[in-house]
Parts: C-alpha cells; sequence; structure tokens
C-alpha cells in the first residue's frame, strides 16, 4: 500500500547540437533529489512491523479504556465466556506466581538498549512488575478480568509472598501502592501501621469493588511514555526536546493518547524508510524524523482544545492516524553520501522513467537541458500502474486509483525542509 519514489532533478550545460539526447547521463553532482513517501497506516499494511503492531494494539486498548474511565461507565470488551475467564484466571495465578519466585528487587529483568537500526525494530526489555502485568491484562475482556488481576496483586501483598521490582520512576497510582507495601513489609518499625496497612488496603479494595479501570489506565500511560521516549531518544531519532512535548504528564489521558497516535505515525515513517530504502544515510532518516515531529507539535494545541472547537482552521494541522502520510524529503545537494545512496538505488532499481527538456536552447541546439529521472525503490502494482501513463502525475495518484478505496485527497500532505 505505501511506497517510496525517489526523484531527481539536475541540468547541465550542452553544446551546439547536444539538446537531442537518448540516453540518460550520470547524475550530476548538483542534481536535488527528492525521496517521496506515501506512508499508509500501519495497520493496512500486508507486511506490517509486528513490534509497531504490538504498539498500535496497546495505543487502541489504553484509548478504550480511557473513554469508560472518563465516562465512569463499566468495561465490556466482549461476551464473557466461561472458558476465557477459566484461561485468563490461569494467566494471572501463573504470572504472580512466577513473579513471587522471582528474586525480590532483581534488576535481571534487562536492561533499555539502543535500538540499532539493522533491527526492525527492538522491544523494550527492562518491563517491571507493574508493566508488565500491564501487557498482560490488555487482553481482559470486561472490568471483572481486571478486578480479579487487582485482587490476586493485593492477596500476594498481604502474605508479603509478592515482592515484585517496580522501577524508581514509575509513578503510577498502582505503582506506589506496591512500592509502599513493600516498603511496610521491609521496616522493622513503622508509626501508624495498622493505619498505613488499613489505607493501602482500602486503596485496593476500591480499585476491585469500583474502579478496577483506574490503575490500568494509569500504568498503560506510564508505559507508553516509556515505550517511547525509548524508541525516539533512546534510538538517537530524536532529541529529549522535541519529545517531551508528545509525553507531558500534565497532560488529561485523552491528550496524552492522541499523542501517542502521532508518535506511532512517525515510526511508520521511520519503519517505511527502514523495510524500502534500508541504504538511506541515517542522518537523513533522522533528520526526517525530526521534521515530522516539529511538523506535528503544531498539532497539539488543537488537541488541547474542547471539542466544540473542533471545526477550527487550524484543525488542518492535526493528522489524524487513519489518514495517508505523504511526504516528500529534500536530499542535500553536492553530498559525497547522497551520490553514493543514489548510486546504490540505481544499480539495484531500474530507473522507472527519466525525461531530457531543453531550456532555451540557441537556433544551433545550444543551452541548458533539465533532466528528470525516477527510481521505484519499492513498486506495487499501485505505482507501476501510475507510471505507465507519461502523463500520469504523482500528485493524483489517490484520485486516480480505486485501489486506494474513498481516499480522495484525505490524505495528509507533509514537505520537509531541505535537509
Amino acid at each position: 500500500m505505501s511506497y517510496v519514489v525517489l526523484h531527481g532533478i539536475w541540468t547541465t550545460e550542452v553544446r551546439r547540437g547536444g539538446c537531442a539526447v537518448e540516453i540518460l547521463p550520470e547524475p550530476s553532482p548538483s542534481a536535488q533529489w527528492v525521496l517521496e513517501l506515501l506512508s499508509a497506516p500501519l495497520v493496512q499494511e500486508p507486511d506490517a512491523s509486528k513490534p509497531l503492531m504490538d504498539l498500535h494494539a496497546e495505543i487502541k486498548r489504553l484509548e478504550t479504556w480511557c473513554r469508560s474511565w472518563m465516562a465512569g461507565t463499566r468495561w465490556v470488551d466482549t461476551q464473557q465466556t466461561d472458558e476465557h475467564r477459566h484461561t485468563f484466571a490461569k494467566k494471572i495465578d501463573e504470572f504472580i506466581d512466577s513473579s513471587i519466585h522471582a528474586a525480590r528487587g532483581s534488576t535481571s529483568l534487562g536492561h533499555a538498549r539502543d535500538v540499532d537500526v539493522l533491527e526492525e525494530f527492538a522491544v523494550r526489555e527492562d518491563l517491571d512488575f507493574a508493566e508488565r502485568l500491564w501487557t498482560l491484562v490488555r487482553h481482559a475482556r470486561d472490568d471483572d478480568d481486571l478486578s480479579e488481576s487487582i485482587a490476586a496483586v493485593a492477596e500476594g501483598l498481604e502474605t508479603r509472598k509478592l515482592q515484585p521490582y517496580i522501577r524508581q520512576s514509575n509513578d503510577s497510582p498502582l505503582a506506589q501502592v506496591i512500592r509502599q507495601a513493600l516498603q511496610m513489609a521491609q521496616a522493622k518499625t513503622l508509626v501508624d501501621a495498622e493505619a498505613e496497612k488499613e489505607r493501602l488496603a482500602g486503596q485496593l479494595d476500591t480499585w476491585i469493588d469500583e474502579q478496577p479501570l483506574d490503575p490500568f489506565v494509569q500504568v498503560g500511560l506510564h508505559k507508553l511514555r516509556a515505550d517511547f521516549w525509548f524508541y525516539f531518544v533512546g534510538g538517537h531519532l530524536a532529541t529529549p526536546r522535541q519529545v517531551e512535548p508528545f509525553l507531558d504528564t500534565d497532560k488529561e489521558p485523552e491528550q496524552l493518547v492522541a499523542r501517542f497516535w502521532l508518535l506511532l505515525r512517525v515510526l511508520e515513517v521511520w519503519w517505511l524508510i527502514q523495510q524500502a530504502v534500508p541504504g538511506m544515510p541515517r542522518q537523513f532518516a533522522c533528520q526526517t524524523v525530526s521534521a515530522l515531529l516539529d511538523h506535528f507539535v503544531a498539532a497539539l494545541d488543537w488537541i488541547d482544545r474542547d471539542s466544540d472547537e473542533e471545526n477550527d482552521a487550524d484543525a488542518s494541522v492535526y493528522l489524524q492516524y487513519d489518514d495517508w502520510l505523504k511526504t516528500s524529503i529534500f536530499l542535500p545537494v553536492y553530498s559525497t553520501e547522497v551520490q553514493t545512496f543514489v548510486a546504490a538505488i540505481a544499480d539495484g532499481f531500474d530507473p522507472a522513467r527519466y525525461t531530457a527538456a531543453a531550456i532555451d536552447p540557441d537556433n544551433q541546439g545550444a543551452g541548458r537541458l533539465q533532466y528528470s529521472l525516477t527510481l521505484l525503490t519499492k513498486t506495487p502494482g499501485l505505482v507501476d500502474r501510475h507510471f505507465s501513463s507519461d502523463d500520469a502525475q504523482l500528485d493524483v495518484l489517490a484520485d486516480a486509483s480505486s485501489d486506494m478505496g474513498d481516499l480522495d485527497d484525505k490524505y495528509t500532505v507533509f514537505e520537509a525542509q531541505h535537509l
């Protein structure tokens, strides 16, 4: 569904009679190369990245939970069955048992590591107990499943058998309750120990009986913030300054979820570049990510507005996750890295089309020639048919093809600055 196309344009001076050309010459070092990407939502890709699909599923589940939680309604995903109830309860018991038998305070859960450019996507390995619990309960089907999960945690804490690892940076309410319960268990003396014990037990009972979504919404927000920080900052795709506006802890849950969708969309563009043009110099791919983040920052104020302002003119900058995203990347001219990259693409893919047009020729055929070269690096049938016509224009591809369904001009066009 998505595609990547590489365009090159350059001019050369020609002598008398030189404006007639049949063979495309080597591109000039002054050629302006533009990498054009049309990125479909990852869920529409037949060969989507599994880690990114998992991230998509987590955001979708968190979004659903946030809506029910904010509305104060019970959450039911699908009709509950005895088989699911039994299977889910067994998984929770196995998870708690494995956590009980793990060494208390162990850091063997793994450490965050940089995302290697050669990897499709690395999965964060340093999840603490609350985050790992969340990855399990996101497969729950209703509030009763969530209540049962909290009850299992409460029982383990009460018997002091469960002493899991909670990362210090995890400030979600569930993580705080677990951390405080562990501190009570370890303290030899504690003023008002019974009162503190009753307070923690009361909080857990409230979650179990009345608000089972509450702790898991907060843990999910914490986990996804950590995941995106890992990908963008840990993977050296962007700076902390660029990512922080999307992960602002002062924002409401639904505002954060909207930001998560934008960040996922940027990661999908990165994934498309890695899949379609793996030889593209990393610095240019990273600059593309940075430019997209800077572009989407303009949408954050609109996201934060009340729903009755949705028709504001500034809403045009806001990308919905299901929109198609068209991105143009202008690569530097006179760059040895770019020339090497283009030569490698040309060796691997036949030119889809090239043209040579005379510019202000004199009566003896001298003047300048402007060359236009198009290389396709990912060529589904949609793009092949598009370029089968010399008159076809890439800008009207969406309108000209029925394979894109009811797309029309609904995709968002983004043009990066010259890199």
